[in-house]
């Protein structure tokens, strides 16, 4: 079993991650969940230690499963991994003129950057 207190970090840089993909500060996220900016700062840094409830509301507000804000995979790619789920459920919402215009406007941006 790895140490708690690794876990607690890389449960913390999960969260951070999430929070981030939302566009969410730690106080736009604290008062979603009705935690301070130093619970969410304590959470995200491995300091603190989520309860069962905590973490079932802090996925409810990041509009994730418990599930999703536990899997740590392991490496650097977790990082990449959960960048990836947010692209696809962006992309997954958007209609099909909404994303034939994206990747038209993103092909006018490579075209423009070379």
């Amino acid at each position: 079993m790895q140490d708690h207190t690794q876990l607690l970090k890389r449960f913390g840089k999960q969260l951070r991650i999430f929070r981030k993909q939302k566009l969410l500060s730690r106080e736009g996220l604290g008062r979603k969940a009705g935690l301070s900016v130093k619970d969410i700062e304590d959470l995200e840094t491995g300091t603190g230690d989520p309860t069962l409830t905590i973490i079932f509301l802090l996925a409810e507000v990041l509009n994730l499963s418990p599930a999703e804000l536990l899997h740590l995979p392991s490496g650097h790619d977790s990082e990449c991994n959960a960048y990836r789920f947010h692209l696809l459920q962006v992309l997954n919402s958007m209609s099909k003129k909404e994303l034939r215009q994206t990747i038209q406007n993103l092909g006018v941006v490579a075209t423009t950057t070379r």
